[in-house]
């Protein structure tokens, strides 16, 4: 089954001259790496630095409700193995175990860290523990040197082209980006991911991983290598379980046509295949066990499509994948399929299958474009090698270098706008990357004064940050973490508007039994709240424009 030369021939040149030595490829690594750190660090920087004295950075620069959902998880599995939904209001057994968060959980309490700090210790991290698998994938994968460090450019730093509709933005003078899914996915984006998204960046890693060592498996015919896939296997499930129906998918497809090229069922694959499956499938079958009989659980995963996230249609998948999803379909051949090389084959797979996968009528669709970066590195990295830069050589040789750069300028330049906008977005310092001083002595109040029976009503903005800084439940939290979640929205305003009556107030506070509602004069007069609801709520703790109330 393997070729003389145990990795496939992915993007040799067409001549086989290798235009990095080998000796050459560790430095040229570390540089991508540092670059990655220093680029990917800009943003966290400045909002620090530039915090002014009466804000508080709230140490994340993306989607801060799932990032506030996850904290919380953090929070409660720092002591305990299942924590339970505390971004609703109503009560819940301990249940969800999430082993990512679980780890960061004891690591912070273990440092003294607060969930900022764990969240910076993990980017880094984070970064780390992908550079270092995507490096080590492609070492394993791809012949020739400067394939490989160019494929981990394309890794790295390729985006797509979403910096078009910001330039028909401003053209028009729209008020928002057209299209803004083809700008701010981020699972297909390494860079993004690495930017502002660090658990993916963990689950991108352990499916590098775990391939390469199905890679491992088929290349040495040592079921050993099967073993360490399902353990990593086992680890990515009980962290991101959806990334296993990808890999499920690509290493059963692999299997398939293994066995039709060779005509004879493929019985080592088959049996890495059941090894694979038996040590990582419990993570899946308890997820899938918990939002079928959890009614908490599974009312939240039925209010996925609440956030409108939903893979872009292929047109605006050419925007959001760019320039590196172009030069794969060039260096994509046919052929692959039949490919005498196990790893080529799978290579092949891979791409081809996200292609269906990402539009399966699930609804976290949008995640499976997460490891779709790598193939797409691979096979665009031979394109540019073996088509793309010998054409351009035979015809405007002297202009074969800058066309290159600009290529490559072009798979990069929708990664530049994310910094340059993220720092530009953090100088307004506002909600909800910043916190006023009076929110966060709001927020220390409830955490020294509530439990996990407690109740706390607020609007958005400021309930997200319940569940992280306090034990106690949040009446509005996240928009699928939260049940019936626009409806909450809609009682949110109603008791804090000082002209409900007193009636529908207090249905709403006896119904989900809210022991303390959280306003601020930003979203309304509090003073005028206070006197509307005098009989029901009594001020228990007031700072700069921030009032804490109990539920009489």
């Amino acid at each position: 089954m393997a070729t003389s030369d145990p990795r496939p021939i992915l993007g040799r040149t067409a001549t086989g001259k290798r235009f990095v030595a080998a000796g050459g490829e560790l430095p040229i690594f570390g540089a991508i790496l540092i670059a990655v750190l220093l680029l990917t660090s800009l943003p966290f920087v400045y909002a620090t630095a530039a915090a002014p004295a009466d804000r508080q950075f709230a140490g994340v620069i993306f989607n801060i409700p799932d990032h506030m959902q996850y904290f919380a998880w953090m929070r409660d599995l720092t002591h305990a193995n299942l924590a339970p939904s505390r971004l609703s209001a109503e009560p819940n057994e301990p249940a969800f175990f999430n082993l990512l968060w679980w780890s960061m959980g004891r690591i912070g309490a273990a440092l003294g860290l607060d969930y900022a700090g764990s969240y910076a210790l993990l980017r880094i991290i984070a970064i780390f523990s992908l550079m270092a698998a995507a490096f080590g994938f492609l070492r394993l994968v791809v012949a020739d040197t400067t394939q490989r460090l160019l494929a981990l450019f394309l890794f790295s730093f390729g985006g797509g082209l979403g910096i078009l509709w910001v330039g028909v933005k401003y053209l028009l003078r729209l008020e928002d980006a057209p299209f803004p899914f083809d700008i701010y996915t981020s699972e297909p984006n390494s860079f993004f991911i690495m930017l502002g998204f660090p658990h993916f960046g963990i689950a991108l890693a352990l499916i590098l991983a775990m391939i390469g060592c199905f890679v491992l498996a088929l290349r040495r015919r040592q079921y050993r290598y099967a073993v360490v896939a399902g353990v990593v296997g086992l680890m990515l499930g009980m962290q991101h379980a959806y990334d296993l129906v990808t890999i499920y998918a690509v290493f059963g497809a692999t299997g398939l046509l293994i066995w039709l090229r060779d005509r004879r069922f493929p019985m080592f694959v088959f049996w890495c295949g059941v090894i694979i499956a038996a040590i990582s499938v419990p993570a899946p079958a308890y997820l899938s066990a918990l939002v079928l009989t959890d009614p908490t659980w599974g009312q939240k995963l039925s209010q996925f499509d609440n956030a409108g996230a939903w893979t872009p249609w292929p047109l605006n998948l050419l925007v959001l994948m760019g320039i590196p999803l172009l030069l794969a379909l060039i260096g994509f051949r046919r052929r692959m399929l039949q490919s005498r090389d196990d790893t080529e084959l799978l290579i092949s797979v891979w791409f081809l299958l996200h292609f269906v996968l990402i539009y399966l009528p699930v609804k976290f669709q949008i995640h499976l474009l997460l490891g779709w970066q790598m193939p797409i590195a691979i096979l665009g990295s031979a394109a540019l090698l073996t088509r793309i830069l010998p054409w351009l050589r035979q015809r405007a040789p002297q202009f074969a270098g800058a066309a290159l750069a600009s290529i490559l300028l072009l798979a990069t330049v929708t990664n530049v706008y994310l910094v340059a906008w993220r720092i530009n977005d953090l100088g307004r310092h506002e909600n909800p990357y910043y916190l006023t001083s009076g929110e966060v002595a709001a927020l220390r109040w409830l955490e020294a004064n509530t439990n996990g029976d407690d109740v706390v009503l607020a609007k958005l903005e400021l309930g997200q940050f319940v569940p992280v800084w306090t034990d106690a439940r949040s009446f509005l939290a996240h928009w699928a973490g939260t049940l019936r979640f626009f409806d909450k929205r809609d009682m949110a305003d109603q008791v804090l508007d000082p002209g409900t009556t007193p009636s529908t107030r207090q249905a709403i506070l006896g119904e989900y039994g809210v022991t303390y509602v959280l306003a601020r004069d930003a979203d309304g007069p509090t003073a005028a709240l206070a006197t509307a609801s005098a009989g029901q709520l009594e001020e228990a703790f007031r700072q700069d424009g921030v009032v804490v109330f109990r539920v009489r």
